[in-house]
């Protein structure tokens, strides 16, 4: 990906396929979605095995899926992959295909977007075990500061939407580890970059720039 100049903003986490000149986008496909043959300028995507997806028999065929999807060369991040206690398939199966789709985030050296619900022990435990060398972002996250500066300490990344937008959260967690999210909210991301930039006490010119740096440093490329 070469964006142009005059990049604002960086929506890591979405599922809405918006396009715009000052901003890098970052579209989550699920296991069986295909990359649109045609998508707006400064789109990349990530592509994973939600747990959602998950029943007690399908998971090899969404890792036959995902392979096929993870090839395309704007595929930059794996996931959403993580565990969910409320909803999607058996504990064994999310750990399953967890495991597998942060050994392929390895093996491709590509970062992780994580989905996780009430199973902080059980990504906690897999992050320790596995040693990743690329981040895992937590997307979307909502739980109290407390949550966040154990998580951050041992070397999450988050990415934050309006409801994560708390001082106690902002307060947490390393900025330099930070990124903003529309998912499928319908906020505007000027919007997102605006109440972080206030809960952190940043003019928008710094936020700009610090997300930039972000997600340059995530990603390994030059904005």
């Amino acid at each position: 990906m070469n964006p142009g100049r005059g990049i604002k903003f960086i929506d890591f986490h979405t599922h809405n396929a918006t396009g715009s000149d000052d901003t890098i986008t970052v579209m989550n496909l699920m296991a069986g979605d295909e990359v649109p043959a045609d998508f707006p300028a400064n789109t990349l995507f990530s592509a994973g095995i939600h747990p959602w997806q998950l029943t007690d028999d399908n998971l090899a065929h969404l890792q036959t899926e995902l392979l096929l999807t993870v090839a395309h060369p704007h595929v930059a991040v794996i996931g959403e992959a993580g565990f969910d206690r409320m909803k999607g398939g058996p504990r064994e199966i999310q750990q399953r295909a967890f495991i597998f789709q942060a050994e392929m985030a390895a093996e491709m050296d590509k970062p992780m977007v994580i989905h996780c619900v009430k199973g902080w022990d059980e990504l906690r435990r897999a992050r320790k075990e596995m040693k990743p060398a690329r981040p895992w972002v937590i997307h979307g996250f909502r739980g109290n500061g407390i949550l966040a500066a154990s998580l951050a300490d041992e070397g999450f990344w988050f990415s934050l939407g309006t409801g994560g937008l708390k001082p106690e959260i902002v307060k947490a967690v390393s900025h330099e580890r930070v990124l903003l999210e529309t998912d499928d909210s319908g906020d505007k991301i000027a919007e997102v970059y605006r109440l972080f930039a206030s809960a952190a006490g940043y003019d928008a010119e710094a936020a700009e720039g610090l997300m930039r740096r972000n997600f340059s440093a995530l990603l390994n490329f030059g904005l």
